[in-house]
C-alpha cells in the first residue's frame, strides 16, 4: 500500500456518510464525536504502551484521555482520520488498558491492511489482541555474553 492509497483510504473515512459502520450497530462513532475528544495529559507507565508507534509509513500516536469511557463507553479506540489511539485508563486496572492497546493496535493493522470485515469483528480483533498481549508479557530474552537471562514483563509484576 502505498502512501498515496494509505492517504485516500483516510479521506474516504474523513468522507463516509457520519457513521463509521460496524457489524455491531450498537458501537457506531459519530464523526463528530470523534472530533470531540479532548485527550488528557494523564499517562500510564507501561513497558508496553508506547507514546507513539509506526506503521505503513504511518505515525500512530496513542493518547490517554480519562473522559473517553463518560463520553462513549469505551475503554479504547482507534481513531483512523486522527492517526491514534486514545485509551481511558481511569476505569480498568493497567492490565486491561495494556491489552486494551493491543485491541485498538489490531484494528489499526487491519484498517491499514484494508481487511475491513475482519476490522469489524471484535470477537476476532479482541482474540488476535489477547493472544498478542500474551505472547508479550510472557516472552523471555535469551542469556547474552553469560549474563543471567531477563526475567519477563509477567514476573516483574509479581
Amino acid at each position: 500500500m502505498s502512501i498515496g492509497d494509505i492517504d485516500q483510504k483516510i479521506a474516504d473515512v474523513n468522507n463516509s456518510k457520519e457513521k463509521i459502520v460496524m457489524s455491531n450497530t450498537s458501537r457506531q462513532i459519530e464523526v463528530k464525536d470523534i472530533l470531540a475528544v479532548a485527550p488528557t495529559d494523564e499517562k500510564v507507565e507501561s513497558p508496553i504502551i508506547p507514546s507513539l508507534f509506526w506503521l505503513g509509513g504511518l505515525k500512530i500516536d496513542v493518547v490517554f484521555d480519562k473522559n473517553l469511557y463518560k463520553t462513549k463507553k469505551l475503554v479504547g479506540e482507534a481513531q483512523y482520520p486522527l492517526q491514534k489511539i486514545i485509551l481511558d485508563p481511569t476505569i480498568t486496572n493497567k492490565q486491561f488498558t495494556e491489552q486494551s492497546f493491543y485491541h485498538e493496535m489490531v484494528h489499526w493493522i487491519l484498517f491499514m491492511m484494508s481487511e475491513d470485515e475482519l476490522r469489524c469483528n471484535e470477537k476476532f480483533v479482541d482474540l488476535f489482541a489477547h493472544f498478542l498481549y500474551q505472547a508479550r508479557v510472557t516472552e523471555q530474552k535469551e542469556a547474552v555474553s553469560g549474563k543471567e537471562s531477563d526475567v519477563t514483563i509477567a514476573e516483574q509484576r509479581q
